[in-house]
């Protein structure tokens, strides 16, 4: 038998597989319900996001499963992920909306975390997170300077994400006098605590900002002091990125841990051992949806941004903080009091 012929043979196989697998997956997710479990809550941009995309997202699954969402708050972030990895079923009916901080607290060893952060599956990224440290301008606080000299309030849910541990790293980087609150449950009532004047600002994504308290910036409430990042967040060009700012060699290595999770903001995932062929079907979902013209339109009307990030690329960055110098990850833990 030619070359020809057994290339030819080797296509007509491939060509019968596939729609088999598709098949497969369709009849597996008929009837079915799909659960997001989000670690964010409903009334956010997190979860403004997950509404919107989920409306859209199941005429593009195979099968065309009801998709729902189930909001697990708790835990810094970390309750929703534990869930998943620990008790919701790996056969592509439940996947997740975590925090950008899934591998971070992962790597830096948060006692919360009960999940292995090496068996989460990036299905893609709606946005890029970079977190921002925003402070209402009747605090009286307009620049970092201003928060080098006088001490600033910054609310936060718990002692693990971002708005936490942005403005204690911020203290021990640059001198900042950052003084942060717990106990908020969720980024609406650090919001509003900001309002009444019970705390100054946050550290939180930009886009959640913009987003969620859009007449805030229409009428210049903020005061935007600093981006966690190597570049400035392209809607600030005026504010600072963190790069800039440290010197040291040793503080330059925290920022890849500090700043990679931005672009696993707005991700869904699944956990552990979910089928080759239903994995492979809900990330051609998620790449279907983000191109949708009306999911594109409907996400312009909403004010959301849109900046897709393929599941390749989070995957890859996922590996690069799990892969952390064990000195550098040392550090941030001496500077956040972890054991």
């Amino acid at each position: 038998m030619n070359l020809g012929r057994i290339a030819a043979l080797l296509t007509l196989a491939c060509w019968s597989i596939a729609p088999a697998h598709a098949d497969a997956v369709a009849d597996f997710y008929h009837d079915k319900t799909v659960t997001l479990v989000s670690a964010g809550e409903a009334g956010g941009a997190h979860g403004t996001y997950a509404q919107l995309i989920v409306q859209h997202i199941k005429k593009h699954i195979p099968g065309n499963p009801n998709v729902v969402i189930q909001y697990m708050l708790g835990a810094g972030g970390n309750l929703a992920p534990n869930h998943l990895y620990n008790v919701a079923p790996k056969d592509g009916t439940f996947i997740g909306l975590p925090l950008q901080d899934l591998i971070f607290n992962a790597r830096i060893g948060v006692q919360a975390v009960k999940y292995d952060a090496a068996k989460a599956h990036y299905l893609g990224g709606a946005d890029v997170t970079r977190t921002t440290v925003s402070v209402m301008k009747a605090s009286g606080i307009l620049t970092l300077e201003d928060a080098r000299q006088k001490e600033v309030l910054m609310g936060a849910t718990g002692r693990s994400g971002q708005t936490y541990i942005i403005p204690v790293v911020l203290n021990a980087m640059l001198g900042t006098k950052f003084r942060v609150v717990t106990g908020y449950s969720g980024i609406n009532l650090i919001h509003l605590a900001m309002e009444r004047g019970e705390i100054h600002g946050s550290a939180a994504s930009w886009p959640t900002i913009a987003a969620a308290k859009k007449p805030w910036v229409e009428k210049g409430l903020i005061a935007n002091l600093i981006t966690i990042a190597m570049e400035r967040e392209p809607d600030l060009p005026d504010v600072p990125a963190l790069a800039e700012l440290v010197t040291k060699p040793e503080d330059r290595a925290l920022i890849p841990l500090l700043a990679g999770s931005a672009a696993l903001g707005r991700a869904w995932i699944a956990f552990g051992d979910v089928p080759p062929e239903r994995l492979a079907a809900l990330r051609m979902a998620w790449d279907k949806t983000m191109a949708d013209p009306a999911f594109r339109a409907d996400a312009q009307a909403r004010g959301l941004a849109l900046h897709p990030v393929p599941w390749q690329t989070q995957d890859k960055l996922a590996a690069q903080i799990l892969a952390t110098p064990d000195a550098t990850v040392a550090r941030l833990k001496d500077m956040l009091g972890l054991k």
